[in-house]
């Protein structure tokens, strides 16, 4: 089986030794992205804005990979605050096709970055 590393000149270069995304045996496995933009931008303590700057970044992976968000199987959602759960989900909601959501798992723990309020991987059918 080969793979293939999968970039995106819209979605921020990582530094951390890692692909943003790999499609391999029909599927695509996206990193988890952070909510940065331009050069390693993010808006800090504004969760709405960082979810949408993050699906942004998972839209513009997965086109790159010629997949879409409608593909996503299976989600990992990762919060620094659990409290930004309920909130989470109603922007998370508006992705996705009423009643055709993908899997998902939601934690909340630290953060490698203190600015990162979420990040989110997945993985979607090529």
């Amino acid at each position: 089986m080969s793979k293939e590393i999968i970039r995106s000149d819209k979605v921020t270069p990582p530094k951390a030794p890692l692909s943003p995304a790999v499609r391999a045996g029909g599927f695509v496995f996206v990193s988890g992205q952070p909510a940065f933009y331009g050069d390693r931008q993010i808006a800090k303590d504004d969760f709405d804005a960082q979810v949408h700057q993050v699906m942004a970044n998972i839209k513009a992976l997965l086109e790159e990979a010629g997949s879409s968000l409608d593909k996503i199987v299976k989600a990992n959602v990762i919060l620094k605050r659990s409290e930004d759960f309920a909130r989470m989900n109603e922007l998370y909601r508006g992705y996705f096709k009423e009643g055709e959501y993908p899997a998902r798992t939601t934690i909340a723990c630290d953060m490698g970055n203190p600015d990162f309020l979420l990040e989110i991987e997945c993985i979607a059918l090529a």
